[in-house]
């Protein structure tokens, strides 16, 4: 079955889904001047191209490539502040995300029951919140100016690494009979 079988046969939800790719994609193409970014119109174009591939394929590497093309597009056309853009175009790129993995999640034509979907908020809203906590410290971090530090800098790596151990370790866990 072809990719506009799939898109034929796809379910009002699956279609609002695909519909969420797209306008996140976009989005996100408009988040870049408004963060006082250039605005690359090849480079942009290149990006809807992915955008409409992953809303087609969504179980495919094009959601991958779209999502890693367009933070390097971010990378590459936004200066380094840290901004409130930056939160959103975070909070943009996870609700892209998102919707790629629900349309993922089953064949052409099924709707993601309401268990499904509450499991996926309590995650988003966990994910989100990071998001928003991770970057409220850097806002903190660089407004007070601190020297380059490789201990600190080790240091967080080291936490990250052991709350990622720990975390690995509950959703394995859970899964066990």
């Amino acid at each position: 079955m072809n990719a506009l079988d799939q898109a034929a046969l796809s379910s009002p939800q699956e279609r609002a889904l695909r519909a969420t790719v797209l306008a996140a994609a976009l989005g996100f193409l408009a988040l870049v001047p408004l963060a006082g970014g250039v605005f690359h119109p090849l480079l942009s174009g290149v990006a809807v191209a992915f955008a409409v591939l992953a809303a087609l394929l969504p179980e495919g590497n094009a959601a991958l490539g779209l999502l890693l093309y367009l933070c390097l597009l971010w990378m590459i056309s936004v200066p380094g502040h840290l901004t409130g853009w930056t939160l959103a175009a975070a909070v943009d790129l996870y609700v892209l995300h998102l919707a790629c993995t629900l349309l993922s999640l089953g064949p052409p034509g099924h709707r993601p029951d309401g268990v499904l979907l509450a499991l996926w908020w309590r995650r988003s809203v966990l994910c989100v919140g990071a998001a928003v906590l991770v970057w409220a410290a850097a806002r903190v971090v660089a407004f007070l100016d601190l020297p380059p530090s490789g201990v600190a800098v080790g240091l967080a790596l080291v936490l990250l690494l052991g709350w990622a151990a720990l975390l690995s370790a509950r959703l394995t866990g859970q899964r066990r009979p």
